[in-house]
């Protein structure tokens, strides 16, 4: 009986196997090295380590609402040119609602209204101090918040702020306190804390609270 491995003429019924491995081999080497050198590829600039959609987001500009309880809400415009240390800590802390809470621990009229402080003693902090912006070129008008400090200290209190009640504003602090907003809506707010009633120490006796303090961009 003749070998069924072979034909009429003793040739493998395998060699068209080996044809079919070597075509495929071929087409394959043939899509690679088209892919290589032909097709185009697209290419994606870096993003240093963050996704590509968040470089391009635009926010606008930013304001800090304050909504202060039996009082009611003030706006201040934060300038990011002038101090953008001390305005990206601010909304740092907005964000993180570290303010929520909080009091108005010192009122003097005719002056300013100060808050940010955990312990409402006018002693707390968030743990750190800022890098002194006082000369910006900003100055201490009606209506302008700016950072506290501890006396001649040269760096800024890491949350306490003030906003100036004074109609003629508080020009002996110019350059020695980083000024880094001012109040665009709200001033008779400010007006309204700087006439409550207070203790010796210049504290309220009701406690004027920080409900929420949040950013808005516009």
């Amino acid at each position: 009986m003749r070998n069924k491995l072979y034909g009429r003429h003793g040739e493998s019924d395998m060699v068209p196997v080996y044809v079919l491995i070597g075509i495929i081999v071929v087409v394959i080497a043939g899509f690679f090295a088209l892919n290589q050198f032909i097709l185009v590829k697209e290419e994606y600039p870096p993003d240093n380590g963050i996704f590509l959609d968040e470089q391009t987001v635009v926010h606008g500009k930013p304001y800090a609402i304050l909504d202060i309880e039996r009082f009611g809400s003030i706006k201040i415009e934060l300038n990011e040119e002038k101090a953008p240390i001390t305005v990206a800590n601010f909304v740092k802390l907005c964000d993180q609602g570290f303010y929520n809470g909080l009091t108005f621990h010192r009122v003097i009229p005719d002056f300013m209204i100060q808050g940010g402080d955990p312990s409402g003693d006018g002693t707390g902090g968030p743990g750190y101090t800022l890098e002194s912006e006082a000369d910006n070129g900003l100055t201490h008008d009606r209506g302008v918040i700016a950072m506290a400090k501890k006396g001649t200290d040269v760096r800024m209190s890491g949350s306490q702020f003030y906003i100036v009640q004074a109609s003629s504003g508080a020009h002996h602090l110019d350059g020695e306190h980083t000024v880094f907003g001012k109040v665009v809506s709200g001033i008779e707010v400010v007006d309204s804390i700087a006439d409550t009633a207070t203790d010796a120490n210049d504290t309220p006796i009701s406690p004027v609270i920080i409900e929420k303090a949040y950013i808005v961009y516009e």
